[in-house]
C-alpha cells in the first residue's frame, strides 16, 4: 500500500490491539524511529492521578472512592463482569482522553505523522478520527498462553481477562492493516517497516 501523505496536516495512524497481542512492542519499535505516538493508556494513568472532575463522576458511577490501586483493581474486575458498568465508565474517561489527544495533536502539527496507540480504538468508535487503523494480531490461543506466561495467571483467570474485551477477531475485520504478530519480533517489525515505507514519510 502506498499513501501519499497531505502537506500541513500529520497523518493519523490509529493502533490498536487486544491484551498480551503486541501492541505495546509495537508503538515501542515506532517510538525508536522517532515517530511520534500518543499513548493513550498513559494518558488514562495520569487521568485517574490528576483529574478530579473525572474521578468524582467515576466515584459516583461505583459508590465507593477511588484512591487506591486496589481500589483500581476492583474498578478493573467490575467492568470485566459488567458490559454495563463498562460502557458507562468509558462514556465518563473518553471525552477527557479524547481532549488530551487532541491537545497533545496540536504539539505534533508539524509532524508528518502520528500514531495514536490506544486499546479501545473501535471500541470508542475513535477509529473516525484516523486516517488509517492498524492491529496487531495473534490467535486467541496465542493470545491466552502469552497473557498466562506473561502475568503467570491461571487459564480461567485469563480467558475472563479476554473475553471481557473486543475480540482481535472482530477488530481485525474492522482494521486497515494487520500486523501479523504469532511469530518472531523480527518479523513484526519488518511489517511495521514495510507500513510505514509505504507511507511515504
Amino acid at each position: 500500500m502506498s499513501v501519499q501523505i497531505a502537506k500541513n496536516k500529520p497523518y493519523i495512524v490509529g493502533l490498536t490491539g487486544g491484551i498480551a497481542s503486541g501492541k505495546s512492542t509495537a508503538a515501542a519499535y515506532i517510538k525508536s524511529l522517532n515517530i511520534k505516538v500518543i499513548d493513550s493508556d498513559e494518558i488514562v494513568k495520569n487521568l485517574w492521578k490528576e483529574n478530579n472532575e473525572m474521578i468524582l463522576k467515576a466515584e459516583s458511577l461505583f459508590g465507593f472512592s477511588i484512591k487506591t490501586d486496589a481500589d483500581k483493581e476492583k474498578i478493573k474486575k467490575a467492568m470485566c463482569e459488567d458490559k454495563r458498568l463498562r460502557l458507562k465508565l468509558n462514556e465518563i474517561t473518553h471525552p477527557f482522553v479524547f481532549k488530551e489527544i487532541k491537545r497533545q495533536l496540536l504539539t505534533f502539527e508539524n509532524e508528518k505523522i502520528v500514531v495514536i496507540d490506544m486499546p479501545l480504538l473501535f471500541e470508542v468508535s475513535y477509529e473516525k478520527k484516523c486516517d488509517i487503523t492498524c492491529l496487531v494480531y495473534v490467535s486467541k490461543n496465542i493470545q491466552l498462553m502469552r497473557l498466562m506466561s506473561r502475568d503467570d495467571m491461571l487459564e480461567k483467570d485469563a480467558k475472563k481477562l479476554i473475553n471481557c474485551q473486543l475480540s482481535l477477531e472482530h477488530k481485525k475485520m474492522k482494521a486497515d492493516v494487520i500486523f501479523d504478530n504469532e511469530s518472531d519480533l523480527d518479523y513484526l517489525y519488518f511489517q511495521i517497516d514495510q507500513f510505514l515505507r509505504g507511507l511515504k514519510l
